[in-house]
Parts: C-alpha cells; sequence; structure tokens
C-alpha cells in the first residue's frame, strides 16, 4: 500500500476521536463519561470482535506454525522493547513517570486499533487478522503481568489470574474450539458480533477524544518525556522488532504474513491499559494519559512511513 492510502486512513481513524473530543469540551459528556463508554468497549465490543475475527475467518492446519510464531514474537518483542524502554528511561524523572514511560514504550494498541487497522490496510486478508488476534492474546497476558508491574513498580500488584480472566481473552478462548472445529455459525449470529465488534474503533477514538478534552495542552506538549516515550513506541519499537524477527527469519524461513503482521502491530501507539493500570494503581495518570494521546496522534505519519518498508518485506 502507498503513502498517502496509508495516511489518509490512519487520518481518518484518528479524526474518529472529534465527536468525543467536542460532545466533552460542549459538556454533553460528563465527566464520568470515558468511564462508561470504556465499560461498553472492554466488556462487549471488544470480545465481540475477538469472536467475529475468528469466526468470519477459516481454520487450516498449516496456520498452527504461524499462530506459535506470533504467539512467541509476541512475548519476546515486548520483552525485548520493554528492556531497552528500562534503559532510555533509567534517569528520567521521579519513579511513577519514568515507570509510566517504560510501560507505554511496549504496551501498543493491539486489540481497540490493531485489528481494525489491518483489516482497513490489508482488505481481504483474514490470516492477517487472525494474527492480530493471537498477538492480542499475548498481549492481554503480558499487560496484566509485566505491564502492571511496569506502572506500579511492585510485584504484589500482579494478579496472574487476569491473564485469562478479562473479557477479550475470555471471549478469545470461548470461539477458539468453534474457529478450529470450522463450525459454521448462523448469518445472524456473526451478524450480531459483526456490528458489536464494529463499534470498537469508534468508541476506543470518541474515549481517546474524551480523554483529549480533559488533558492540558501544557502538559500534552510540554513534557520532554512525552514525546521521547512516544517516539520508543512509534519508531524504536516497531523497528527494533523488525530487526529481531528479521535476524530470525536469517535462521528460519518465516511467512512474509507474519513479519508484516508483527512488525505493523508494533507500530500501533501507546494503549489505554497504561491509562487503566495508572488510574486503578495510583500511577501517573498525567504522563499515562499524555503519551497515549500524543502517540496516537502521530501515528498519523510514523505509521504511512513504516508502511513503506512493506513493500521490500
Amino acid at each position: 500500500m502507498d503513502f498517502l492510502s496509508t495516511l489518509l486512513i490512519v487520518a481518518v481513524i484518528v479524526v474518529l476521536a472529534v465527536p468525543g473530543y467536542a460532545l466533552r469540551k460542549s459538556k454533553l459528556f460528563g465527566e464520568h463519561a470515558a468511564s462508561v463508554l470504556a465499560v461498553l468497549l472492554l466488556y462487549i465490543s471488544q470480545p465481540s470482535l475477538m469472536v467475529s475475527s475468528l469466526l468470519e475467518n477459516r481454520f487450516d492446519a498449516s496456520m498452527l506454525v504461524n499462530f506459535a510464531w506470533v504467539f512467541g514474537f509476541a512475548v519476546v518483542l515486548q520483552l525485548l522493547v520493554y528492556a531497552v524502554a528500562k534503559l532510555i528511561f533509567l534517569r528520567a524523572g521521579e519513579p511513577p513517570a519514568r515507570r509510566v514511560c517504560v510501560a507505554s514504550s511496549y504496551l501498543g494498541n493491539v486489540g481497540f486499533m490493531g485489528i481494525p487497522v489491518m483489516e482497513m490496510l490489508f482488505p481481504g486478508q483474514g490470516e492477517l487478522v487472525l494474527y492480530a488476534v493471537v498477538f492480542n492474546i499475548a498481549f492481554n497476558a503480558m499487560a496484566w503481568t509485566l505491564g502492571v508491574y511496569a506502572v506500579t513498580g511492585e510485584r504484589g500488584a500482579v494478579r496472574p489470574l487476569k491473564i485469562l480472566l478479562n473479557p477479550p481473552t475470555v471471549a478469545t478462548i470461548a470461539a477458539l474450539p468453534l474457529f478450529f472445529c470450522n463450525v459454521q455459525m448462523p448469518a445472524e449470529v456473526l451478524t450480531v458480533f459483526g456490528y458489536l465488534g464494529d463499534m470498537t474503533l469508534p468508541l476506543s477514538m470518541i474515549i481517546l477524544g474524551i480523554r483529549l478534552a480533559d488533558v492540558r495542552l501544557r502538559a500534552l506538549f510540554g513534557d520532554w518525556k512525552v514525546y521521547l516515550a512516544s517516539a520508543v513506541k512509534l519508531i524504536v519499537s516497531p523497528l527494533l522488532s523488525l530487526g529481531a524477527i528479521m535476524l530470525v527469519g536469517l535462521l528460519v524461513p518465516l511467512d512474509r504474513f507474519v513479519i508484516v503482521a508483527l512488525y505493523i502491530i508494533a507500530a500501533m501507539p501507546t494503549a489505554s491499559s497504561v491509562l487503566n493500570f495508572a488510574e486503578r494503581y495510583g500511577g501517573d495518570c498525567d504522563t499515562a494519559a499524555c503519551v497515549t494521546l500524543l502517540s496516537t496522534v502521530l501515528c498519523i505519519v510514523t505509521i504511512p512511513v513504516l508502511m513503506l518498508l512493506c513493500n521490500i518485506l
């Protein structure tokens, strides 16, 4: 896909945040609007997206090898970026802000934005969407363990059961047997899951717009740590991930779609999970909100530029 087409797709996605911003600024959305919509997003929309992404595609046994590669890479690459981010932010500000910057550098918006973006960038390539679903399983496991630890700095805050007991993962596990057995669901059922799943991207962007309306512009654009964390997430993370994948590819043949999927997912902006963890566990909410917002705005430029490399993979 060329630069301009990708730019337009990503720009349209980010523009979806405008209604949330406008409604919050005009006071038509109350101060708890983002929290209410986040519940709908987490418990209904994203699980439906996971289910529809699986059940609208056909399983073939040959996919299992690539699924294993994607899952393995998803874990290893997040650990790699986490380690690099720890070094980059070793002495960057107070511990709470430093920890949030590290988490923001490797926790990407895989579920809310990654899967829809993959569908828009590569229409008709259902296999790439499935790889994003597999990556999302690994992401949730990492988010509720290493992600929580990265934000809080406390191992006691980690709840291993959350690896499985979160709505998107529960929905995915429930749908996997049907996917592996190629169970043909009634069209009406798929339509329901499809409609609910299609709300994921607009909802996530509306919530982003609401949060943008509540952030002071000085805090958003005046902190160098926010820029650095955004740069690590949007540039260092995908390029480092691509380099690691290509090195492995010199030793073991890898499917091109696996490489492309992992690379594009690594280029996604910071996940709202970082802000959610900061709010829940008493972390630096201001820095988390600013990195999430700024990285999402900047990805309008970075994703199209990074997509140019896909033409030579």
